[in-house]
C-alpha cells in the first residue's frame, strides 16, 4: 500500500502545537466543556508527564452510554492510552501508523518531549493525496467485514467518507446540490 507522491511532508508542516491539555483529575464535564468551548475532539491529559487522551468517542462510549454523571467521574477513569509518533516522521508514516493502530490522533514527540498532537484532518488538510491510504484500508477493511459471516450492515450505504468541500473537514458525507458536504454543513445550510 506504497503510496507515490511528489511531496512527502513531514508531521512538522500539520501538527498542532498550541494543545490543550487537562490533569487526570478534571471532571469530564470540565473536559466536555473545554471541547465545546475550543471547538476540539480530543484533549491530552497531562499530570506530570503525558498520560493519555479523552475524546469525544471516550466520553460518549464510557460515560454518557452508562448514564454517568460527567461531574462524578475524572478525565484519569476513561482516557485512553495515545499513540506516539517522532515528531521527524513523515506523513506518510504517520497515515500508516493511524491505520494500523485503528486511531484519529497521534500524539507527537521530539525524542521524549511531548511537542504537540496530529489528526486525520491535520494530515489531510496538508496532504490530501494520503487520503487514498484511508480508502484503501477502508475498502480493504469493509471487505473483511463482508467477508464475516456474522458481519451486518447497520449504516447507510448512501454515506460516503471524505473530505468536506465547504469546510475541510475528514468524515461522513452526504451529497447536496452536487457537493458532497459533512452534517453540519447540511445543517448550517438548512438553518440560514
Amino acid at each position: 500500500m506504497e503510496l507515490e507522491m511528489d511531496n512527502n511532508f513531514g508531521i512538522k508542516d500539520a501538527v498542532t502545537y498550541d494543545v490543550i491539555t487537562a490533569s487526570s483529575d478534571t471532571v469530564i464535564s470540565d473536559i466536555a466543556d473545554i471541547m465545546t468551548k475550543n471547538d476540539i475532539s480530543s484533549v491530552v491529559i497531562e499530570d506530570e508527564k503525558v498520560e493519555g487522551i479523552v475524546t469525544t468517542n471516550n466520553i460518549i462510549s464510557k460515560v454518557v452510554s452508562k448514564n454517568i454523571s460527567p461531574q462524578d467521574i475524572s478525565a484519569g477513569m476513561v482516557m485512553e492510552k495515545y499513540v506516539g509518533i517522532n515528531s521527524d516522521a513523515s506523513l506518510n508514516e504517520a497515515s500508516s501508523v493511524m491505520i494500523k493502530n485503528n486511531c484519529k490522533v497521534l500524539l507527537v514527540f521530539e525524542e521524549e518531549e511531548f511537542k504537540g498532537i496530529l489528526t486525520l484532518t491535520d494530515i489531510v488538510r496538508v496532504s490530501p493525496e494520503l487520503i487514498e491510504i484511508f480508502v484503501e484500508q477502508k475498502n480493504i477493511d469493509d471487505k473483511n467485514f463482508h467477508d464475516d459471516a456474522n458481519y451486518s450492515n447497520d449504516y447507510d450505504e448512501n454515506l460516503d467518507e471524505g473530505v468536506c468541500e465547504n469546510c475541510g473537514v475528514y468524515g461522513q458525507l452526504d451529497e447536496r446540490d452536487g457537493q458532497f458536504l459533512c452534517s453540519e454543513c447540511i445543517d448550517d445550510d438548512l438553518d440560514s
